[in-house]
């Protein structure tokens, strides 16, 4: 397998973790409000590409990141938007 592609795939599942547990651990009480997910899913969509993972040194591994990263948060949304009040 391609050496890129492999640091890309790994970049992309520890982008898509990492964010999966940060919401997780805000919005894990299970009380939520669709405002505060809706923000929150916002905020983290929008953060500067020149800030994603900072120990990813290449580009291909900053694109995983930021892949696996927008996809954890979406995901996110979708599974608990309607659990939101």
């Amino acid at each position: 397998m391609d050496i890129e592609y492999q640091q890309h795939r790994m970049a992309r599942i520890e982008g898509y973790n990492i964010t999966r547990a940060r919401l997780q651990a805000q919005f894990g009480s299970g009380s939520m409000n669709s405002a505060e997910l809706e923000k929150a899913i916002a905020e983290h969509l929008s953060v500067p590409s020149d800030k994603v993972a900072a120990w990813r040194r290449s580009e291909m591994e900053k694109a995983g990141y930021r892949e696996g990263s927008r996809l954890a948060a979406l995901e996110f949304f979708w599974e608990h938007r309607n659990y939101a009040r």
